[in-house]
């Protein structure tokens, strides 16, 4: 399996987080982070930015949380898919 690779922009982006808070994360060790050389770029593995998402939240709740869409839920379906708010699905 090939690792992905992420710069520190990609890496905020994707936590959609600021760049200094990954580097405060890193600091803090929070987050994983590789250096390139020792004053080069740094790179982080989305598997390591996965982690540091799910961190601190259980994994019961986690399922919940990825289960929490329209198609799973009929309620959520009707309150996002109704004649009343037809305009904004154009937008």
């Amino acid at each position: 399996m090939q690792q992905e690779w992420l710069t520190v922009e990609e890496a905020a982006e994707y936590l959609r987080v600021s760049k200094r808070t990954i580097y405060r994360l890193c600091q803090e060790g929070e987050l994983v982070g590789y250096r390139t050389s020792k004053r080069g770029y740094w790179r982080f593995r989305k598997e390591d930015l996965d982690k540091a998402l799910k961190k601190g939240i259980p994994e019961d709740e986690m399922e919940e949380l990825v289960a929490l869409t329209a198609t799973a839920d009929p309620v959520l379906a009707e309150i996002w898919d109704n004649e009343k708010d037809e305009a904004y699905d154009r937008v």
